[in-house]
């Protein structure tokens, strides 16, 4: 019950929360077993994210010490539920795992979708963390009580945020080609440790190729700082779609990629970058600007024109805009609220502030609904009220970014009235990183290709 009425739910707020493309859904067979492999990074949303996309009812498997007292264990399995216990929580906790494994081989069977996470941790990282053996161990032993006539299939996904926790973030989510053991049986029959370790190696090579990797933790912000000055210039060069998700996921995983290469070869070219690039982002921080205001074109195209143009906008906009505001955003404003006082594990920030603002919308829009009927008491105007709700917050959505980049660029040419020399400096500084990437790339380029 509370699984078929969450999934369309969450298909539409999911959608509001983050912007997001897919690719190779359809590989996902729908006559087999599978089990879906995933990396983990952002708490509940992970696998409803990706369960709410899928035609098959998918199996979760959730932390084992969630599932205490009779209320909750029925809650969860009616969500599609099973727990799942870790070394953390004790050896003899551990050992419930039999009976999962069990209904495991069960439900692979009857050629059920499941869903397993083989870090068995939620890190928000741009990295994979170590996988552990249990889904290994999983699907050798379904395959063993069939002989290897089962064909389980393994589908490792790669789920890609921009920025996990924050509102109308980016996510590619990246299915990749299903694996089967068929290779691995031989193998399996002569020696299963060694089968499973490398089974899971496989793995975790596939679901690598599938993610962003940053190899050294200490240059995440390097890296976030190239993404800001560089990615667009990058796709760009490269002729893709600047709109594109997914083009734009391959940009950053290649400026990963180049980094990893420096970090590793070069050294003190990262020493170099990082001396340039965060010190640089920090003075655009405390002028309350972003970097793109400070790309060429941009510049060429700011003009009176454009401010009278943007002006107008501002003026017929923001009334709409607080209007949509109005009928949409308290329920968002109270969660997000919660969120910044209550929760402090990052991991969580999203799960909490999507599921918190889906839950208090819908008896929000209920209510403004029943006001509408109560005090006009007309059938076509609560009608038209309750089209224009969501209307109004599709328009708030969409104008907010928008806004944004408006006053951004207000901002910068304030800075120019008032601080000429500041702006040519950080244009400078720009420039000079934007030179030093450029050299960075082009060696990376030619060794790696």
């Amino acid at each position: 019950m509370f699984y078929e009425i969450l999934k369309p739910l969450t298909n539409i707020f999911y959608r509001i929360y983050y912007t997001f493309e897919i690719k190779g859904q359809k590989k996902i067979p729908l006559d087999k077993p599978v089990i879906l492999s995933p990396n983990h990074t952002n708490g509940f949303i992970d696998p409803v994210i990706i369960g709410m996309l899928l035609k098959p009812k998918v199996r979760y498997f959730a932390r084992g010490d969630v599932f205490k007292g009779r209320l909750v264990k029925w809650i969860l399995n009616d969500l599609n539920m099973s727990p799942m216990y870790r070394i953390q929580e004790g050896y003899s906790e551990v050992k419930k795992n039999d009976k999962t494994f069990e209904e495991c081989k069960k439900r692979l069977s009857e050629n059920e979708t499941l869903l397993m996470f083989p870090e068995a941790v939620a890190i928000q990282e741009k990295r994979l963390q170590p996988l552990k053996k249990g889904l290994s161990r999983i699907i050798f032993q379904t395959e063993e009580a069939f002989n290897f006539k089962k064909n389980v299939l393994v589908v490792p996904i790669g789920l890609n945020y921009s920025d996990a926790k924050k509102f109308r973030s980016k996510l590619f989510i990246y299915f990749g080609e299903p694996i089967s053991l068929k290779e691995f049986e031989n193998d399996f029959k002569q020696n299963k440790v060694r089968a499973i370790n490398d089974f899971t190696k496989m793995l975790e090579q596939e679901m690598r190729k599938l993610i962003i990797t940053i190899k050294n933790k200490d240059n995440d912000e390097l890296v976030e700082g190239i993404n800001e000055i560089y990615l667009h210039q990058w796709m760009t060069e490269k002729k893709y779609n600047i709109k594109s998700i997914e083009k734009e996921f391959l940009v950053r995983k290649e400026i990963a990629e180049m980094v990893n290469y420096i970090d590793e070869q070069k050294p003190e070219k990262i020493i170099s970058l990082k001396g340039k690039i965060i010190p640089y982002l920090k003075i655009l921080n405390k002028y309350q600007l972003r970097d793109h205001l400070l790309y060429p074109e941009t510049i060429e195209n700011t003009g009176f024109g454009k401010f009278l143009l943007e002006f107008i906008i501002i003026w017929m906009g923001i009334p709409i805009y607080i209007l949509g505001l109005l009928m949409n955003y308290i329920p968002f404003y109270i969660a997000k609220t919660f969120v910044t006082k209550k929760i402090k594990d990052v991991v969580f920030i999203a799960s909490v502030y999507a599921n918190m603002a889906m839950l208090l919308w819908l008896p929000y829009y209920a209510i403004q609904l029943l006001i509408v009927a109560l005090v006009f008491h007309n059938w076509n105007l609560l009608f038209i009220y309750a089209i224009l709700v969501p209307v109004m917050g599709y328009f708030v959505l969409k104008y907010y970014p928008v806004m944004k980049k408006i006053f951004g660029r207000w901002r910068l040419l304030r800075l120019v009235r008032k601080d000429r020399k500041a702006v040519e400096t950080l244009m400078n500084e720009r420039a000079a990183i934007i030179a030093e990437l450029e050299i960075a790339k082009k060696e990376y380029l030619f060794i790696t290709h």
